[in-house]
């Protein structure tokens, strides 16, 4: 069985960027850790809840921390 994940960040307002993003790039090397087969990360920015304008970059990040796990954006 293949194993996927889609991420949808929300993030409460009063967080900082900075931290949020290190936590969703946490998440995605933790899915390549446990043998998710890919991982897909939403892209918004309608609010402070959901500060990803740029999954690009994020997954950008992601390549150099991970191994195999396939990366897109959704």
């Amino acid at each position: 069985m293949k194993l996927g994940l889609f991420s949808m960040p929300c993030h409460p307002p009063h967080r900082k960027h900075a931290d949020t993003f290190d936590e969703d790039l946490e998440l995605l090397v933790l899915a390549d850790q446990l043998g998710f087969d890919e991982a897909w990360l939403g892209e918004h920015y309608t609010s402070t809840w959901e500060n990803i304008p740029a999954p690009d970059l994020t997954l950008a990040q992601a390549l150099l921390k991970t191994q195999r796990i396939k990366l897109g954006t959704g």
